[in-house]
């Protein structure tokens, strides 16, 4: 009776220490492509102060904010930016960013109530946007995320660390 209990003991023993404890990433933290981006980085526009990551690659377009990806064989594989409609309804900002979407919905991160629209691009290779729209005072932003693979935790780790001034 001792050899078996002994026995069972030393398989539980060796099978439990063979288990991959799983590493719990920080909240600030999303790997995307194998490519770490640490939202870690104040940055601020618009009246609004956010998180970003130093690899983003940010530019300004005079409408907008761009924030994009490390590149990969010379591209970049996802690209989110920031709209600002001082004085406009969401309805305005929804219609001034898109001509069509083939969903809408009503979301909550953190906090905040978000309307979002989808929609596939039409440029055929398979990209996606989901534009979060949220009302602060009496301004619109708009962030709009686009890429080809699934960006719903860099949309949740950027949304959530927003402070509107």
């Amino acid at each position: 009776m001792k050899k078996l209990l002994l026995m069972i003991l030393t398989v539980l023993l060796l099978v439990g220490c063979n288990k991959k404890v799983e590493e719990k990433m920080p909240e600030d933290e999303v790997i995307l492509e194998n490519i770490k981006y640490k939202l870690n980085q104040d940055d601020s526009t618009y009246g609004i102060k956010y998180k970003i990551a130093s690899n983003f690659r940010k530019t300004d377009t005079g409408n907008a904010i761009n924030y994009f990806s490390e590149k990969i064989d010379g591209a970049s594989y996802f690209v989110f930016r920031i709209f600002y409609y001082k004085n406009k309804s969401i309805d305005y900002a929804i219609k001034d960013s898109t001509i069509t979407y083939d969903r809408k919905w009503e979301t909550k991160v953190g906090d905040l109530d978000y309307t979002v629209v989808h929609f596939i691009n039409p440029t055929n290779d398979g990209s996606q946007t989901n534009i979060y729209y949220y009302k602060h005072n009496n301004d619109v932003y708009a962030f709009c995320f686009t890429a080809i693979i699934d960006l719903s935790k860099l949309e949740d780790v950027f949304l959530k660390q927003i402070a509107y001034e």
